[in-house]
């Protein structure tokens, strides 16, 4: 088992528990004393609290001795390293040994110098040795539940540490593997451009600087404003539409207040180029994609549909996806979880996807 680095001290906040520590568990025994002493002398008249006092305090080194070998050594050696069969013939050898030191106390200590006028027990080892294990183990049994609480706590606590490290990271490959794939294709776009010197190239670099600052500085964030994602598509749709010498026919419908409203960056674009990429790149005549950004309150209705060749098989397993995608389908799961529907519909001729989700807000409504 990997040793455990943080402490529930370190999750609850509290500094200074290492350094009074020894104060605390010192007044945790002082109290376990006076209580047991102090029943022992209520339920015995032959005794008084003074008396119960010492007794209990000579031989409470003994349950002491008790709850931080289990606590300390046993537990963490033996128990959480799942070698069971040792813990438990440890823990049986150690409380013999205890329960006849505590036996020795009683018959040699207290009885002749404690109780001289009562006559101590016949023999050593007549005594009922369940009551006597009960009698040592209640308070490092007590002990121990908090420790082993303390143990499954931390190791819980790390572990969705850890979980959700994993999924940041992953979450950060796949925005980071979103740029180059876009930043390709908008390049291919270029080059097409220069290659018959188009008028339009110095527009298409302009847009891209844009496109590409958006993405490098202000997509770090988990949520970005969705009027920006609908300006990023915008200019996307622009630079399409260039290369596409304005023969492209693209209807783009923003419906409800986009204001103020947050969604995770980078999340819609991909279903765009995944339509022109798959669908309106392969189309010859009369390539058309409409685009429905619908909001209403916190929920998003986002839809895109492109026509595609007719001639092209038709695949019953789904439509054939690009990385773009695939990623956006694995950030939406990471991100959204169950929050989201994705509809994804490969008609003959034509290919459409319908996303719906809850959108977060800068006033801390919606989806966080």
């Amino acid at each position: 088992m990997q040793k455990i680095g943080i402490t529930l001290a370190n999750l609850t906040g509290w500094k200074n528990y290492s350094k009074y520590r020894f104060l605390l568990h010192l007044l945790v025994w002082l109290l376990y004393t006076f209580v047991y002493a102090s029943l022992y002398a209520l339920f015995y008249e032959s005794t008084t609290l003074q008396k119960a006092l010492l007794q209990y305090s000579l031989t409470a080194w003994i349950d002491v001795a008790a709850a931080y070998f289990t606590v300390y050594y046993l537990i963490p050696k033996f128990l959480l390293q799942k070698k069971y069969w040792w813990f438990f013939i440890l823990f049986i050898v150690f409380a013999i040994v205890l329960i006849f030191l505590q036996r020795s106390m009683l018959i040699f200590v207290t009885y002749p110098y404690l109780y001289p006028d009562h006559e101590a027990p016949e023999s050593f080892f007549r005594f009922n040795f369940v009551y006597s294990f009960f009698n040592i183990y209640v308070m490092p049994a007590m002990f121990a539940s908090v420790k082993l609480f303390e143990y499954w706590y931390v190791n819980q606590t790390k572990n969705q540490e850890l979980q959700k490290q994993k999924l940041e990271s992953e979450l950060k490959f796949l925005k980071s593997q979103i740029h180059p794939h876009f930043l390709f294709n908008t390049l291919n776009n270029l080059y097409a451009l220069t290659l018959d010197k188009s008028e339009e190239a110095p527009e298409v670099v302009v847009k891209l600087s844009g496109l590409l600052s958006y993405m490098l500085y202000e997509c770090n964030a988990p949520r970005v404003l969705l009027e920006k994602e609908i300006t990023l598509l915008q200019d996307y749709l622009a630079l399409e539409k260039i290369r596409y010498r304005n023969e492209l026919k693209i209807d783009f419908d923003v419906q409800g207040r986009v204001n103020g409203k947050l969604i995770a960056p980078l999340l819609l674009i991909p279903f765009v180029e995944n339509g022109f990429k798959h669908g309106l790149s392969k189309q010859i005549q009369n390539p058309w994609i409409n685009i429905t950004v619908d909001v209403e309150d916190y929920s998003l209705i986002f839809k895109v549909e492109n026509n595609k060749p007719v001639t092209e098989s038709i695949d019953d397993t789904g439509y054939t996806e690009g990385i773009g995608l695939k990623n956006v389908r694995r950030r939406l799961d990471l991100i959204y979880g169950n929050r989201y529907e994705l509809e994804v519909l490969n008609d003959k001729g034509v290919f459409s996807i319908k996303l719906q989700l809850e959108l977060g807000s800068e006033n801390g409504k919606g989806m966080k």
